[in-house]
């Protein structure tokens, strides 16, 4: 239940700070934890969120599930994109790297006296040097940290394969490190996160609050209303919710496609930016939707019966669709690197080590379908009920 705005009045203040332009469209798998987390927070406490964007020359204050979003210019960039006549400006294109820290030791001085009037700062983002800036700004409010961690331990265990990788990864990770050490308390998205980054870079406080699943259902009936839009249930449907261009992604799109080209008793559906791999397909069952509205995914997830992740390296945002096939219940094959630090119900999961594998476990699932199973999706309220409590837990320390 959401909190009366006399009730939020009396709340605590909260301040975050956050270097992505719009996380309440929620077009990425961080920009669904940034705001589901921060929209949790905003029922009880005043949530003021300070975001970088390359969008707006000048302030912009946008309010979303009670969260005040004010955009902060990157004005160094925009100066020396217009200097260097700069016409790539896609997010994070090679100048929007350079320029990242001086634009964020601009924003921390900007905002530095209201994070000092917080009670609470929070800090998110794995490329951050803000709870450091801040620091030597004079700010002694304390700070919580997300590192969205994934990433930050990625870069550690590649840094540990090779003196190339050392070199390449290093200095990142000493900034990472130095974050850490100078914020109150670091927050990660799951135990296995938290134990790896305890032997890795020794926090003083850590807690755990999981990744919020990008789709739920507002109650069983709807789920059961969008099934029931399925036509065909004489043959399996799967899918394979590829996410953005990356290696990782485009290996598991060819590979899928290949496999199911072999295959005329199962239906085949592929989202994200493939339609250009179109030409590769010669069978009828194989469909590449593009990008899919939300509204769509939660319809495509209801009516299919094996969410598909055969990921074989890291791959961002390999866990948020994991997220979305529990969330609808599905029956899944995926590799380990899919469902690291995740707490998956293993009745319903088929861990595959190679393609070859991947290839078997979907004939068999074609072989061995069973129309009409028992589903039980997650309900938008138990997800934010589960959040809320992890939330509260962190915080508890603070406020």
């Amino acid at each position: 239940m959401r909190s009366s705005e006399s009730d939020i009045a009396k709340a605590h203040r909260l301040v975050a700070y956050i270097y992505y332009s719009a996380p309440w469209e929620m077009k990425s798998g961080d920009d669904v934890r940034v705001h589901t987390i921060l929209s949790l927070l905003a029922t009880q406490h005043r949530v003021i969120a300070f975001h970088l964007t390359t969008g707006h020359e000048q302030y912009k204050t946008t309010v979303s599930n009670n969260v005040i979003y004010v955009a902060v210019p990157r004005k160094f960039y925009r100066m020396a994109s217009r200097f260097l006549r700069w016409r790539w400006h896609q997010d994070l294109n090679p100048l929007m790297k350079v320029t990242h820290y001086i634009d964020e030791f601009l924003a921390a001085v900007k905002i530095s006296n209201e994070i000092k009037r917080a009670d609470v700062a929070l800090v998110i983002g794995a490329m951050t040097i803000a709870p450091f800036l801040l620091q030597i700004l004079g700010v002694r409010t304390k700070i919580i940290y997300d590192p969205l961690a994934n990433y930050a331990q990625t870069l550690y265990l590649r840094a540990r394969t090779s003196l190339r990788e050392v070199i390449k990864y290093g200095v990142y990770l000493m900034l990472h490190k130095l974050q850490i050490k100078t914020s109150t308390t670091v927050i990660y998205p799951s135990a296995v996160d938290q134990t790896t980054a305890q032997a890795m870079f020794k926090p003083r406080n850590t807690s755990v609050i999981t990744n919020p699943s990008p789709v739920c259902y507002d109650s069983i009936e709807e789920y059961n209303k969008l099934r029931g839009r399925r036509r065909d249930y004489t043959k399996p449907y799967f899918v394979l919710l590829a996410g953005g261009r990356g290696k990782s992604n485009e290996e598991a799109v060819r590979h899928t496609i290949r496999v199911f080209s072999e295959i005329t008793d199962g239906f085949l559906f592929i989202t994200g930016p493939w339609n250009d791999y179109n030409k590769a397909i010669k069978s009828d069952n194989i469909k590449i939707l593009g990008t899919v509205p939300h509204r769509e995914l939660k319809e495509l997830l209801a009516v299919a019966d094996y969410g598909l992740s055969p990921i074989f390296s890291h791959a961002a945002g390999t866990f948020m669709k994991m997220l979305a096939y529990q969330a609808a219940d599905l029956n899944i094959i995926a590799s380990p690197y899919s469902i690291l630090g995740l707490d998956l119900n293993p009745r319903k999961v088929r861990i595959i080590h190679s393609y070859d594998e991947y290839a078997q476990a979907v004939r068999e699932a074609v072989q061995n379908y069973e129309p009409h199973q028992q589903r039980r999706p997650l309900t938008c309220k138990e997800r934010d009920e589960a959040l809320q409590a992890q939330i509260s837990q962190a915080l508890r320390q603070f406020l």
